[in-house]
């Protein structure tokens, strides 16, 4: 998986990369938006609920197949009704 890498000097600003020089030097990662990680959460659930195999789904959404698992698993994890026994 080819990850989207570039260089600050070719992308910022000159202005903004002196700014961000002010706070930090150094391998810097700025995250995507939030609304990205949940479409891609939903893309993956919904292909594994039609049965496509865990490494195609991360082949298609662009993350590791450990990360599909974990994906799942969370998902089961949400959706698994938590009860008391109100006997005990």
């Amino acid at each position: 998986m080819k990850r989207p890498y570039g260089n600050a000097r070719d992308i910022l600003p000159p202005d903004v990369l002196d700014a961000v020089r002010r706070y930090f030097t150094g391998l810097l990662w700025v995250p995507s938006d939030v609304g990205f990680y949940e479409e891609r959460r939903k893309l993956v659930l919904a292909l594994k609920g039609q049965g496509v195999p865990t490494r195609e789904i991360a082949r298609l959404s662009g993350v590791t197949s450990r990360r599909v698992r974990q994906i799942v698993a969370q998902s089961r994890a949400e959706s698994t009704p938590t009860h008391c026994d109100p006997l005990r």
